[in-house]
């Protein structure tokens, strides 16, 4: 936004300046000069002075300089300032600029040149007028007039000193500005709205000569592209009938992340992090993060797979290595990632925030993102995940996006896949600089990766390098590329890989003989002969061996059932968790019900929800010294303003107190965080968070459970299968509020069938070890649970953290239950020593078990409506036995309850409509505990919908009264 003195000056100048030159970063520099003039005019160059002098003196005439003044350009002392110079300086200077802002435009990127050779009529059409030479009517006698034009505000060509001080000819100016902006690397950066940072850019790459190479760099460089393409040619020869994904066309690349990786090391940082799609996974994985390549060829036998339950396919595998870089040890993680290409984003950068907090330093570790071009711009998982930049309590000081761009989806062009010029447009959100660099230049592409590394060294933020190349074969290596992107394949067909490039090139240099080249390219290729061979051998001896459970069970040693904690210590931490500083000023509503809960812990009775939460949060933080994380939208006070884990001051804005973080000296950190409006991103940040510390309770919460559908990819491809594919565990506990009242659809159902649906149990058999030893929970994928009390919740938390074991937990939790009479548990509750999976609700003061007619299996708020229709009909041989934990489900706890009612019929009673809901799965599970007697099982449900539930009261109030009257009857 320009000041009003500068618009004044610029209104003035009118008659100076064409319309066309007084915007964008013209204005900009107009407006610098200008505030600069104003503190000090000494520090501007005479003719500015004259310049802004006679416009603020309303002179109509050219300013004529004192004598005192120096000479500019050819003139002397005496000589006036004429207008046609003060304008040919000023267009000078727009011209400059405009090469700054717009250069990558000209730049010479793409391999293929496609926008020439393919789509002409685009060729000039984006092309800003700001750059167009013709637009400046400049004549071939003006090129040799010299202009004093720098500045003390702006590095590079435009500054005031150093290098480039002084006179600049137009033609200079011009050639230097091609050399730099125009080659085969475009800077993309005055999009930045900080001086410092352009002036940065500008002062690295603003020289007269960009970077310079000895012979022994440019060896080590021709190396590493020899082994990328050489690998890639190796696949295709001996596994022609294999999808790979390979990077052929954008060999090159693999210089990109060398580079990264050996800078960040010489910064300090001992951890990377790697999210990338399947293309390129496997070059990655054997020349960044030294596969053995045997092992490697044996992926493509079927004999180098993992130790894991289903296993995945070769293009989708991680992998963690420990290299030594210039001396220093590094780990290197290599993140799985299924084909939804961008879904890896957000857990790649949690995984990375969770490894610093764990070293307490943002400059240990540093997350490397890898996209294809099609996906940066075309998935919004990429924009939610760079939300994270700044954002505290998610942000690792800069993340560095490589693109690995083939100009080509999998058969869309990029006219038809973005509306930008480039995919990096995203970039430009969180004022990111990118680097643009052609493929086909190893060095060029070295250059700027460390570039793009020293940036985020010097100013923690993230950067782009785009790389440009082209896919050599189709979507996969035995598709064909010709039915749908015939001329661009003809392009391809006809152009020289880059190694064969590189390496004439070098030889031309005198940098190899031909002989020397053609060596170090059979050394390689004789490596890959030699693995070959090895693995080949493997795979022919190889005895397929299934995967079993019992390689696992030595692992399950603990018992999940001790989770209760002495009531002396639930009383001292509830009354720390519920006791605010005098010298806050909390909200009246708030002081209340901080007052409540310390009242409920002193007499031990009537503790609701959110006072079992922070007890469970202050256990796990003191007795086991483990750290306890949540997050998601509004979860510091929770979206039915329960929770209130962090309070704020009524007349400080700032002051704010987070009573579970002052328990004692040496307890764990407790992190509550308000997150962005995301659930995909979010959700996946928090999965990777939880994947690194398995000593630490890590939670998500949905605002209302239904949103968790915005995350359902990282629900399916990670949390629920993230360990049978890849042998990835995790504990994330997902919240996620669950309840039918008349409030809508996407406000009452979590969707508990779906997740169920997702669940990897049997249901036609009870487990052999499940009445021996319990471990049921051990062999299975998730935990689904809707927990109808506060102290049963407060042991689900705690089983989470004590376990020696890691399985994401899914929680249906309340709403209507946070505030309801009957649902609190008083502290005795909280000191028995285990998860009740199952409640019966049996009492003498109803009948004999033998005189139970029904038994009602339910789960969640819905027992506390049928308990009170029961009691207003007055019936006593209804028995309600609430099944608090549904997957893993538990079946000797149904085979009890079916062995004390012996003569009852058992039905299954939920809130949802039959189609949703936990009917279809625990139908079969139920008739497998009970036996014969299940054949008459029977549910009650809201009938069928398409929709979740009804968003108008009186139709949920008539809805649950026939639900409960067929319960009764």
């Amino acid at each position: 936004m320009l000041s009003r003195s500068a618009l004044k000056i610029l209104q003035k100048g009118r008659r100076f300046i064409s319309d066309s030159f007084t915007s964008g970063t013209n204005a900009w520099y107009m407006e610098n000069l200008f505030d600069q003039y104003k503190q000090n005019p000494e520090s501007v160059h005479a003719s500015w002075r004259a310049y802004f002098k006679g416009l603020e003196t309303g002179q109509e005439e050219p300013y004529t300089a004192p004598s005192s003044l120096s000479p500019a350009a050819s003139l002397t002392a005496s000589t006036p300032i004429s207008s046609n110079y003060i304008r040919d300086a000023h267009k000078a200077v727009l011209l400059l600029q405009s090469f700054q802002r717009y250069g990558y435009m000209l730049a010479d990127l793409d391999p293929l040149n496609l926008t020439l050779n393919v789509n002409r009529h685009l060729a000039d059409v984006r092309i800003p007028g700001p750059i167009r030479l013709e637009n400046y009517k400049f004549t071939e006698s003006d090129m040799d007039k010299e202009f004093d034009i720098g500045s003390s505000l702006i590095s590079g060509f435009l500054s005031s000193s150093g290098p480039w001080a002084g006179k600049w000819k137009l033609r200079n100016i011009i050639d230097m500005c091609k050399k730099v902006y125009c080659g085969k690397i475009g800077f993309e950066y005055m999009h930045i709205p900080f001086r410092d940072e352009c002036n940065w850019v500008r002062s690295n790459v603003e020289k007269e000569t960009l970077f310079s190479y000895s012979a022994k760099e440019k060896k080590e460089l021709h190396y590493k592209v020899a082994k990328a393409q050489m690998l890639e040619e190796f696949f295709h020869k001996k596994f022609s009938t294999h999808k790979r994904f390979g990077m052929d066309g954008l060999e090159g690349a693999i210089l990109a992340v060398e580079a990264v990786i050996e800078r960040a090391a010489e910064h300090g940082v001992t951890d990377f992090v790697i999210g990338m799609p399947h293309r390129g996974r496997l070059n990655v994985m054997a020349n960044v993060l030294f596969m053995n390549l045997e092992e490697m060829f044996g992926l493509f036998f079927g004999t180098g797979y993992k130790d894991v339950d289903e296993g995945d396919v070769k293009y989708h595998l991680g992998q963690t290595v420990e290299r030594e870089i210039n001396g220093k040890k590094v780990t290197i993680r290599l993140l799985a990632n299924p084909s939804h290409l961008e879904a890896v984003d957000p857990v790649a950068v949690g995984l990375t925030r969770a490894i610093q907090n764990t070293r307490l330093s943002r400059k240990s570790a540093m997350c490397i993102m890898i996209h294809g071009d099609a996906a940066l711009s075309g998935q919004g998982v990429v924009y939610e995940t760079l939300q994270f930049e700044d954002l505290h309590d998610y942000s690792t000081g800069g993340v560095v996006h490589l693109v690995f761009n083939n100009n080509i989806g999998f058969t869309t062009v990029p006219k038809d896949s973005r509306s930008g010029l480039f995919p990096t447009e995203v970039a430009k959100s969180i004022a990111a600089p990118i680097f643009h660099v052609n493929a086909d230049f190893p060095e060029e592409i070295d250059y700027v990766s460390r570039l793009a590394s020293d940036w985020r060294n010097e100013f923690r933020k993230s950067v782009f390098v785009d790389v440009i190349g082209y896919r050599r074969y189709g979507h996969n290596e035995l598709d064909e590329p010709n039915f749908t992107n015939p001329k661009m394949y003809q392009l391809i067909k006809d152009h020289t890989p880059v190694l064969q490039l590189y390496t004439k090139r070098l030889v031309e240099e005198g940098v190899y003989t031909p002989e020397q080249a053609a060596a170090v390219l059979k050394g390689i290729n004789d490596i890959h002969e030699k693995s070959f061979v090895e693995a080949k051998k493997s795979a022919e001896s190889f005895v397929h061996k299934p995967y079993t459970l019992e390689k696992k069970e030595q692992k399950a040693k603990s018992d999940p059932n001790r989770t209760g904690v002495k009531e002396d210590i639930l009383k001292e931490l509830g009354t720390k968790v519920n006791t605010l500083p005098s010298d806050l000023k909390p909200h009246p509503q708030v002081a209340k019900l901080y007052k409540n809960r310390l009242n409920a812990i002193e007499k031990g009775a009537g503790i609701d929800w959110s006072t079992a939460e922070a007890l469970a949060w202050a256990t796990i933080l003191t007795c086991e010294k483990f750290p306890v994380r949540i997050s998601g939208q509004d979860v510091e006070r929770g979206t039915f303003s329960q929770r209130h884990s962090i309070v704020h001051d009524q007349q400080e804005d700032r002051k704010k107190y987070c009573p579970l973080s002052h328990l004692e000296t040496s307890q764990a950190v407790f992190n509550a965080t308000n997150s962005h409006l995301s659930e995909f991103g979010v959700l996946g940040f928090e999965y990777g968070y939880s994947i690194v510390n398995p000593n630490s309770l890590i939670m998500w919460e949905a605002q209302f459970g239904d949103f968790a559908n915005g995350a359902q990819i990282i629900i399916d491809q990670f949390l629920t299968s993230g360990e049978a594919k890849w042998g990835q565990e995790s504990g994330l506990v997902l919240l996620l509020p669950h309840g039918y009242d008349g409030q809508g659809a996407e406000h009452s159902c979590a969707r508990l069938g779906r997740f169920l649906q997702l669940s990897s149990e049997y249901p036609y058999a009870i487990p052999e070890n499940f009445l021996k030893d319990r471990k049921e929970n051990f062999f299975h994928n998730i935990q689904v649970v809707v927990p109808s009390t506060p102290a049963n919740y407060f042991h689900f938390l705690r089983r989470q953290i004590k376990r020696e074991f890691r399985k994401p937990l899914i929680v249906m939790s309340p709403k209507r239950l946070l505030r309801h009479k009957e649902a609190v548990s008083n502290i005795g509750e909280f000191s028995e020593d285990r998860v009740k999976r199952v409640y019966d609700d049996w009492t003498p003061e109803l009948t004999t078990p033998s005189s139970v007619r029904k038994v009602l299996l339910c789960s969640g708020q819905l027992y506390y409506d049928l308990v009170e229709e029961r009691k207003k009909r007055n019936i006593n041989d209804i028995a309600l036995v609430r099944v608090e934990q549904i997957s893993p489900f538990p079946f000797d706890k149904v085979k009890f309850v079916a062995d004390k009612y012996v003569n009852a019929q058992f039905q299954w009673v939920q809130e949802e409509p039959l189609n949703l809901g936990a009917w279809q799965y625990v139908c079969p599970r139920i008739k497998t505990a009970i036996g014969s007697r299940g054949d008459d099982l029977t549910a009650v449900t809201r009938k069928p919908s398409a929709a979740a539930a009804t968003g108008y009261s009186s139709v949920h109030t008539a809805e649950l009264l026939d639900l409960l009257d067929k319960a009764m009857h």
